[in-house]
Order: structure tokens, then C-alpha cells, then sequence
């Protein structure tokens, strides 16, 4: 029986990694930690005691009937947040769930989710719980322009099972927002084979490049033949991931809301504390945004040229708060090794995302404080 169990054991790489963390530990060496993901461990507290208060001594937020959809006070203030209609958002319990949901309403055991690669591995894994396959379609980085472009010739490769063709703006962990053109394409393209489109918008509300805009509207792009399900969630909107709500908006030609509706009932799985929360903090979370993205911007700006004067290639994320770094011939495992172990410096090698060689990512969450090594 255990001969078919994944192997879960670490790789050669992450073993590395440990016994050099472990050795620096014992030095007493300070680490700049460039994969914290957690703008909590950043030092990026949204503060919710005050709320936290206010719903105790209010407790009528409570007493709601179960809805699939969501508690109708949650549902206005994402509906709000987003400028959209309330009866197109479904609550979940954060993207995972959102994922999870849409896989099952729109698949069936063995169909194929079109993927942007490099990418996220998290949504390799999820598709395989729902006993789904996953078919990349490819990101380029162009140095000469500087930006990263979808290979959209690449989307012909879809295998006839395809029915989702899944789109993250901005793209972790390139940092890519899709022009006009590539969303007038992905539209006709999914018009043309069938496909519903699932755009993962997360860190939509930080856009680091000003030339850019965020997706936002997508209810309002003319072509609205292709089913359209936007996913956001206080994780990255408010840095609350510990809160545990995400949410579904549901656009373009989509007419399976009680489909979708008799698949999230059967879990409930959004407490009516986190919705009410919820409801408290999204009015207010915009002032906050400004100052995570100032913080990005600095830190993108800084850290571009630390490794631009190792010889790194760098095209700036035009979005999110992840960089990547392109060192040309060099290995990127080895490479983060020998950072970490001579510069004390922690980053994400390019293979965990599905990278060409010679790639690095690193989080522009961290604050850069005055006793840090790097600083002097």
C-alpha cells in the first residue's frame, strides 16, 4: 500500500537549505528572510481590535439564517469594495475553497485547467485533489521592453478536455498584468473552445507599475459570451489571511448560481464572525493599501539594484509583492544557497515555480530596518 503514497520526505535542495539555516543560527547570524509571504510576520498588522469589540457588544451579526451565498452584510461590502452587483458574490472561507468549488461545478474527474507557467504550485496541487490535470500555457519575460508578455500561441496547446483557462493578475511570482490586447484574446480564445475563465485577483489592489491599471471590471469588458469567476479574499486585500474569507464574483455569461450555491452549502465553511469582520474592514482597507504599496515600491527599487549589481536581469513586477531576478548561466538552487550561506540572504529558487534556470523570487514585504547587515 505504501509503495503508491507520495513522497513527502524533503528534497535534496530544502535539506541543504536547513543545514545552512541551522548553522547561521548557531552564529548568531541575522537572516534577511526574502520568502516571507505573510504580511503579518512583516510587520504588516491590520488592526481589528477595535471591530473585534464592537461585534461583541453588538451580537446581532449573529443571529442570520445560514446562507451559501453568504451573509448578505458580507456580500455588500465586498459588492461595495469591488463596485459590482451583491447577488453575483459567493463567500468562501479563502481562494483554496474558491478553487475547489469552481473545479467542481465546472469539471469533471479528469478534465484539464489551463495554467500560466511559471506560476504558483499551490493551484498544481488543488486541481490534483479535485482530480483534475493541468496543461500550462506560457509566460515570457521580454528584457528589450521589459515587461513579461503571455505566449498566447502557446494557448493552442489546450487538449480537447480543457474547460478552465485560469488567469492570475497580477501573476505571482512575475508580477505580470495583462494588456488589452492579451485580455481580448484569452476571451475570444475561451469563447472559441468553450472554456470558463477564472481569474485569480488577489493582489489585484497592488499595482506597482502606474502605466498599468487593475483588472477590476470585468463586467464591463464588451465581450461577455465566456463565464468569468473572480477570486479575492481578505488575505492579501486586508493582510488578514488568519481571518479566513475569500469570495467569487460571478461575471460575463454565468447562469449555474444554483449550481454553485448547492456546492458551497454543502461545506458553510465561513464562520459569521469572519463575514461580519469582514464586512467592518473592507470599507476602510484602501488608506492601509496605499502604504503596503509604497513599502513595495521602495523595496523593489532597492532590491533590483542589490541584485542588478550581482549581474542579475530585471524585468520590475508590475504588480503583487513578489520579484523575480534572472541570473543568466547560473543554476538557481546553488545560487540561493551560496546567497543565503555568504550573504545571509534567503530567497525562493526559480524550479519552485516552474522557472527556467537561473531564476530567484523574493518577497518586497519585508521592512528594511536600520540594524539589518545590508544597511551597515
Amino acid at each position: 500500500m505504501r509503495e503508491h503514497m507520495a513522497d513527502f520526505s524533503p528534497s535534496p535542495f530544502e535539506l541543504k537549505k536547513r543545514s545552512i539555516l541551522s548553522e547561521l543560527c548557531k552564529a548568531k547570524k541575522e537572516i534577511t528572510n526574502l520568502t516571507i509571504s505573510s504580511p503579518m510576520q512583516a510587520g504588516l498588522v491590520f488592526d481589528i481590535t477595535g471591530d473585534l469589540r464592537y461585534l461583541a457588544e453588538n451580537p446581532e451579526w449573529q443571529f442570520g439564517a445560514p446562507d451559501a451565498c453568504g451573509q448578505i452584510y458580507a456580500r455588500k461590502a465586498i459588492a461595495e469594495y469591488h463596485n459590482c452587483n451583491e447577488e453575483n458574490i459567493f463567500v468562501t472561507s479563502g481562494s483554496s475553497e474558491s478553487y475547489l468549488a469552481l473545479f467542481r461545478l465546472l469539471c469533471e474527474n479528469g478534465d484539464c485547467v489551463l495554467m500560466p507557467n511559471p506560476g504558483y504550485p499551490l493551484i498544481d496541487a488543488l486541481a490534483g485533489l479535485a482530480g483534475l490535470k493541468t496543461h500550462p500555457y506560457f509566460l515570457k519575460p521580454c528584457f528589450e521592453t521589459s515587461c513579461w508578455k503571455i505566449d498566447l500561441n502557446s494557448l493552442h496547446s489546450a487538449p480537447p478536455n480543457a474547460k478552465i483557462l485560469l488567469l492570475i493578475a497580477p501573476h505571482n511570482p512575475t508580477g505580470h498584468i495583462p494588456n488589452e490586447r492579451e485580455l481580448k484574446r484569452i476571451l475570444q480564445f475561451c469563447a472559441e473552445r468553450n472554456l470558463a475563465l477564472i481569474v485569480d485577483e488577489v493582489f489585484g489592489a497592488y499595482c506597482l507599475n502606474r502605466n498599468y491599471r487593475n483588472l477590476g471590471n470585468f463586467q464591463n469588458l464588451p465581450d461577455s459570451k465566456v463565464p468569468i469567476f473572480i477570486l479575492d479574499g481578505l488575505s492579501k486585500a486586508a493582510r488578514l489571511p488568519h481571518i479566513k474569507v475569500g469570495w467569487i464574483r460571478a461575471e460575463g455569461k454565468f447562469d449555474q448560481f444554483d449550481a454553485l450555491e448547492y456546492i458551497l452549502d454543502a461545506s458553510l465553511s465561513c464562520s459569521y464572525l469572519s463575514q461580519a469582520l469582514c464586512a467592518r474592514v473592507l470599507p476602510r482597507v484602501h488608506e492601509f493599501q496605499e502604504k503596503i504599496i509604497e513599502r513595495l515600491r521602495e523595496n523593489q527599487v532597492f532590491w533590483s539594484d542589490y541584485f542588478s549589481k550581482m549581474g542579475a536581469q530585471i524585468i520590475p513586477a508590475a504588480g503583487g509583492w513578489y520579484q523575480s531576478f534572472y541570473f543568466p548561466n547560473a543554476n538557481d538552487d546553488e545560487l540561493c544557497l551560496k546567497l543565503l550561506k555568504e550573504r545571509q540572504i534567503l530567497t525562493h529558487p526559480g524550479f519552485l515555480f516552474d522557472f527556467e534556470d537561473g531564476w530567484l523570487v523574493g518577497s518586497l514585504l519585508l521592512a528594511r530596518f536600520l540594524h539589518n547587515p545590508l544597511y551597515g
